[in-house]
């Protein structure tokens, strides 16, 4: 997983210099996590086989979550006192920024003017040179907040704050708390939740770890990726890798709320996941992954199998979504659907094999990559 901005405040300060001017707004219910492939380096537009992996891997996290997402109109709330603007109330204007990490590049991308529809969570997509054993980084993007006040003698700040929140629509009102952003204006404290909104995430372009972008042979011969067929023997499956990104991309062991349900390090609070695992105990990576050797079943077939969320995977191997993954996510704060039948998320059976070591593998080592 990767954070990119961390959350911040300021005040009367705009940060909106660069970037990205783009209104999100799609018209297709239920949405879910959406793929841009607007900073993807031209390599998915190349390599369809790869990009259908990539699709796969979202629309099998899409058909379990039912999104509940609230639309993002506007990247500004404005609130106002008794009286009003004009008439000697006080008026406050939050305006949000958002940000990611350019996928193919890691330079920071503002975003201005975020318009998102109901239910969708935007995850900008590439390939990226890896060091050692990680094949793959994502996380949710960065949200900003720039704040102004003015008015007259009427009102006050306060009231004006809270006709503010009463709008707010950035925490979506459905699944994982990303960030929270907090402070005062006037004298008045504030406080924004931001929800899932915008993600990123790449994949190792330097499987061989000389330090250069790979060519297509060498990417082939060390990622396996078509979702179609079972995993090559030596190769990193594209398919398990983007599940588990993607995953991190919506907040899981990169949220707020993540943070919120965790013990002493390493146990789970969240009631869900500790039905289903029959404890909390020890049941986390500090990481911000499942812990390692976890085992539950798998949505596609019924078979067990260590968790996708789990922070290595064996190569030459799959994972798909097992029953505790799901219910990490329904502790987040994600409604889920019916759990689908195996035949409507089927995968080959060969997917099978749980990771039996952590180590990081070493440049031509064998067994375990990270992600």
């Amino acid at each position: 997983m990767t954070f990119t901005r961390e959350s911040i405040m300021t005040r009367n300060l705009f940060w909106k210099s660069a970037a990205l001017c783009v209104a999100f707004l799609t018209s297709k219910a239920n949405a879910g996590i959406i793929f841009d492939y607007s900073n993807d380096g031209g390599f998915f537009t190349s390599n369809l086989v790869a990009k259908a992996a990539l699709e796969k891997a979202g629309a099998d996290i899409n058909a379990v979550i039912n999104y509940n997402l609230a639309a993002v109109t506007s990247d500004t709330i404005v609130g106002t006192s008794a009286g009003g603007f004009g008439a000697g109330g006080k008026t406050v204007s939050f305006d949000f920024n958002y940000a990611y990490t350019n996928p193919s590049t890691g330079a920071p991308v503002d975003i201005l003017n975020t318009v998102l529809a109901a239910n969708e969570v935007r995850v900008f997509v590439g390939m990226r040179n890896l060091t050692g054993a990680t094949l793959g980084q994502g996380g949710p993007g960065g949200a900003g907040l720039s704040v102004s006040g003015s008015g007259g003698g009427g009102g006050t700040f306060a009231a004006a704050v809270a006709s503010a929140q009463a709008a707010e629509q950035h925490g979506r009102g459905s699944g994982p708390t990303i960030s929270t952003l907090s402070g005062t204006i006037g004298g008045a404290p504030f406080s924004f939740n931001v929800g899932s909104t915008i993600g990123n995430l790449w994949f190792d372009s330097d499987t061989d770890n000389n330090g250069a972008t790979d060519d297509n042979t060498t990417l082939n011969a060390n990622w396996h990726f078509d979702s179609t067929t079972a995993v090559a023997g030596g190769k990193s499956d594209f398919y398990s890798v983007a599940l588990h990104e993607t995953l991190h991309a919506i907040g899981f062991g990169t949220s707020q709320t993540w943070n919120s349900l965790i013990t002493g390090g390493d146990d789970w609070t969240g009631a869900n996941a500790i039905a289903a695992n029959g404890t909390g105990v020890n049941l986390i990576d500090p990481s911000g992954h499942i812990a390692g050797g976890i085992m539950s079943t798998r949505l596609s077939d019924g078979g067990l199998q260590e968790t996708v969320m789990s922070p290595s995977i064996t190569i030459g191997t799959r994972k798909s979504l097992t029953a505790l993954d799901v219910a990490f996510l329904q502790d987040l704060n994600y409604s889920i659907v019916a759990v689908p039948e195996p035949s409507s998320m089927l995968l080959i059976a060969a997917v099978a094999g749980p990771a039996t070591a952590r180590a990081r593998r070493k440049k031509g080592s064998p067994e375990v990559a990270n992600y």
